[in-house]
């Protein structure tokens, strides 16, 4: 009877462990689509220029949260459970 409540417990764990890792994971996906998000817009072209392409947003804002996803991901891969 001990081993039964052992293995419901060991069971228990790794169903919570599955899914902080799965969440982690999927908060990485929109941080890393958000910030692809943020980066689109029009660009330039030889008969205009648009300045909104030296934007903080595109070049500070989105980068930095594409590379908080990414390392958002690597966490909830190499996560123990």
């Amino acid at each position: 009877m001990n081993t039964t409540s052992s293995n419901t417990l060991k069971t228990n764990r790794s169903w919570s462990a599955h899914f902080t890792r799965r969440c982690i994971a999927v908060v990485a996906c929109l941080l890393i689509a958000t910030g692809y998000l943020l980066m689109a817009g029009p660009g330039s072209t030889e008969q205009s220029f648009c300045a909104d392409i030296f934007s903080t947003r595109r070049i500070v804002l989105a980068p930095l949260l594409c590379l908080s996803g990414y390392l958002l991901f690597i966490v909830a891969v190499l996560r123990k459970g």
